[in-house]
């Protein structure tokens, strides 16, 4: 019963909270201001990491007399982040400054929602979010504005995967990087399971280890050539 409760009280927490960031962060998003890329890094496969990183124009943060240190205390305040790490960020692209914040899941929330099996030289990901932790049926209200937010890649997701990824059910890929994009997914009330498949090809691996002795060598050579240099 206690952990039903804590569950429940967790759901309905959750629920506020998207519906929260939806109502703030929506009309930041159509000004091109706000960036936020959550990142499930699995090229080592035994520590993966999922991190996620906000940043918004210091001058839109001024605009609308807001403080970057009360919207870092708002997420951090519910149940869902209180394990996770929280850095500060500070970034300039094209002369404008963006200030925000990098949220670093513990291990055992990345392990939760992802599943990683290899066989042989394969690596098959699962990544399957539960509704009751990110419920996106609030954004019903706003597909006419996410509509607007189709093409923008200001809200993403990327996975990082162990060798060239083959196969996604969902995004777009290039060598070991898969891309989604999350307005797309809330646009098209996607669900929050995605299977990524990756090779490791072992040639590739050879010749990177042959590359490596023949510098070996060609460096032995070069020290030994200086030392008889000297001695003559």
């Amino acid at each position: 019963n206690l952990f039903l409760n804590n569950k429940t009280y967790l759901e309905v927490s959750m629920h506020k909270f998207t519906k929260i960031l939806i109502l703030c962060f929506l009309s930041f998003f159509l000004t091109g201001c706000v960036e936020c890329t959550l990142l499930l890094d699995y090229s080592k496969t035994t520590s993966p990491k999922l991190e996620t990183e906000f940043c918004i124009e210091e001058d839109t943060l001024k605009k609308y007399n807001m403080n970057i240190k009360e919207i870092k205390k708002q997420i951090t305040s519910y149940d869902l982040f209180k394990q996770w790490e929280i850095h500060d960020l500070n970034k300039t692209q094209k002369n404008q400054k963006y200030v925000g914040f990098q949220l670093i899941a513990p291990s055992s929330f990345t392990k939760e929602i992802t599943t990683l099996k290899k066989k042989k030289n394969q690596y098959d990901l699962t990544i399957s979010i539960d509704p009751s932790l990110l419920d996106i049926s609030e954004l019903n209200h706003y597909k006419s504005t996410l509509k607007l937010l189709d093409s923008s890649d200001a809200l993403q997701m990327k996975v990082i995967m162990p060798g060239t990824i083959t196969y996604s059910n969902y995004g777009k890929y290039l060598n070991n990087t898969l891309t989604i994009n999350l307005f797309d997914v809330f646009i098209n009330q996607v669900d929050l399971s995605f299977h990524v498949i990756s090779k490791k090809n072992h040639q590739q691996l050879y010749l990177y280890f042959i590359t490596l002795f023949l510098l070996g060598c060609l460096i032995i050579y070069l020290i030994f050539f200086k030392i008889r240099q000297k001695k003559s």
